[in-house]
C-alpha cells in the first residue's frame, strides 16, 4: 500500500473497451474520476507547456489554424510508425503522469475514505502503475474494440476504416498482457446490467480496502 489516506484506483484497457464507462459507473457511487487522456488533449494545445517540441519533433503541419496540434494528423503519423508513437510518448508520458499522480495524491491526501480513479489508458505502459493502489483492467473482444472504435469515429465526425481501427489496437499493449497486472479484470463483453454488476462488486472490493486501511492505521 502507498503511503497516503484514501483510495486510488488505477482503470485501465484496451481502447474502446469501456474504461470510460466504469470510470462514470464509479463516479456515480461516488468516486472521483481523472482522466489521463482529458490531460494529454489539453497538452496538444497551442498554449502548451509542449507544442514547441512537438512541432520540431513531428513538423508544422500537425498544426491546425489555431495553434493547437490535429490529433487526426498526428494520429496519422503515429499510429503507422512505432518510433514516432515512442517519441509522442517520450514527449506527453512523462507529464500525463506527474499531473495525474499529483492531482490523486492531492486528492486523498486529506480524506480517509476518498476514492480516486485514475483513468489511464497507458497505465501499465507508461510505468504509473506503481503509483496506484489497486489495478482494474477493462477488457473486451477485439471485434467488440473495432466495431466501438469506428462507431465512436463516425459520431465524432472522422469516421475512419477499419484498417486504421485496427493500426490503433495494435499500437497498445495486447490486453493478454495488461491483465497480467490486474488486481481486478472487468470483462465488458456482455449487456450494460452484466457490466454494472461487475462494477457493484469492484466497489464493494474498494470499500473493504478501505475498511482494512483504517483499521492498520
Amino acid at each position: 500500500m502507498k503511503n497516503h489516506d484514501g483510495l486510488i484506483v488505477g482503470i485501465t484497457g484496451g481502447i474502446a473497451c469501456g474504461k470510460t464507462t466504469v470510470s462514470k459507473l464509479l463516479a456515480d457511487k461516488g468516486a472521483i474520476p481523472i482522466n489521463a487522456d482529458e490531460i494529454g488533449h489539453l497538452l496538444l494545445k497551442a498554449d502548451s507547456p509542449v507544442i514547441n517540441e512537438l512541432v520540431d519533433t513531428f513538423g508544422s503541419d500537425i498544426l491546425e489554424e489555431s495553434g493547437d496540434v490535429s490529433r487526426e494528423k498526428l494520429g496519422a503519423i503515429v499510429f503507422k510508425d512505432e518510433n514516432e508513437r515512442k517519441k509522442l510518448n517520450q514527449i506527453l508520458h512523462p507529464i500525463i503522469i506527474e499531473k495525474s499522480r499529483s492531482k490523486a495524491r492531492e486528492l486523498v491526501s486529506d480524506n480517509p475514505k476518498c476514492v480516486v480513479l485514475l483513468d489511464a489508458p497507458l497505465l501499465i505502459e507508461a510505468g504509473a502503475y506503481d503509483s496506484v493502489d489497486l489495478i482494474v483492467v477493462v477488457t473486451t473482444s477485439q471485434e467488440q474494440q473495432l466495431e466501438r472504435i469506428i462507431k465512436r469515429s463516425h459520431l465524432l465526425n472522422r469516421p475512419i476504416s477499419p484498417e486504421e481501427a485496427q493500426a490503433r489496437i495494435d499500437a497498445q499493449m495486447p490486453l493478454s498482457e495488461k491483465v497480467k497486472y490486474a488486481d481486478v479484470v472487468i470483462e465488458n463483453e456482455g449487456t450494460e446490467n452484466q457490466l454494472i454488476v461487475q462494477v457493484d462488486d469492484l466497489w464493494e472490493q474498494i470499500q473493504i480496502s478501505i475498511r482494512n486501511r483504517a483499521k492498520v492505521d
